[in-house]
């Protein structure tokens, strides 16, 4: 599918992932080149802006959010959800046109609603989840409605989910709130083996290798996780004692408690 123009409102670190997976590759070759899309950003975020600019010849920098509309197949809303009515005032889509948000928390209904168009009824409207992997086109987005120009778009940065309704949307996005605690947990277990007595030149490199080699086993989607954890360890072995001590029915309450939580969040409760 042909997806000539995409437009920017909002270039904060999201958008820019989805930049960088967009273009990295058009410099490889003048075929890539010339299939790469043209990218219109709003001018917020200068310093983002200028930069992304600068690296890429297919990028131009408008002077409002109205302007990134013109000509872009989609537009993708990228500010804080607390922005919304702000950065779409005075935004007008055509039929035919796309709008993708990124946005946790922010429904379809309230960004139509946000929209100038005297037609914003018949302008479609996608929610996603991409995250900083699709720089790299490593991403594992996840989109509803699965409309074929979306799916086609991100599948440039690495695969697409399509999910079936905005519920199921707002659980994936709780669940990726997980994304710092998980980093945390592996940041207390170096703390501890630091002060266990290991120099932490020693310590750091060692432990994130070893929680690093669980990424083959994680990506294999056909192994469900119960497999995995159980080909991790050894009945009654060192891997097991820790798991089943730590992860008690009181801890493995409150994560789903915290997650609760979040979900509400995500999902503009």
């Amino acid at each position: 599918m042909s997806i000539d123009q995409v437009g920017f409102i909002g270039v904060g670190s999201i958008a820019e992932s989805m930049i960088e997976g967009l273009l990295h590759t058009a410099g490889d070759s003048e075929e890539k080149s010339a299939q790469a899309p043209r990218v219109i950003l709003s001018p917020r975020s200068r310093t983002r802006t200028a930069r992304l600019s600068e690296k890429y010849p297919q990028i131009d920098v408008v002077s409002s959010n109205a302007d990134v509309v013109p000509g872009s197949d989609i537009v993708v809303l990228a500010v804080r959800p607390d922005q919304v009515e702000e950065a779409l005032d005075g935004v007008e889509l055509q039929p035919g046109q796309i709008l993708l948000s990124v946005l946790a928390g922010v429904s379809i209904d309230r960004i139509r609603s946000a929209l100038a168009s005297e037609e914003a009824e018949k302008i479609e409207i996608v929610r996603s989840i991409p995250l900083p992997p699709v720089a790299e086109g490593d991403g594992v987005v996840p989109i509803v409605p699965g409309i074929p120009l979306v799916a086609d778009f991100f599948d440039r940065m690495g695969k697409v989910l399509v999910v079936e309704d905005e519920k199921q949307l707002s659980v994936l996005s709780a669940a990726t709130a997980t994304c710092t605690g998980l980093l945390e947990y592996v940041s207390t277990v170096c703390d501890w083996t630091v002060d266990a007595g290991v120099d932490r030149s020693t310590a750091e490199p060692f432990v994130r290798a070893v929680v690093a080699s669980l990424a083959p086993a994680l990506l294999d989607s056909a192994s469900s996780m119960d497999t995995v954890i159980a080909s991790h360890e050894t009945p009654g072995g060192l891997n097991e004692q820790l798991r089943t001590t730590f992860f008690d029915e009181g801890t493995t309450g409150e994560l789903r408690s915290a997650l609760d939580g979040v979900h509400l969040r995500a999902a503009g409760s």
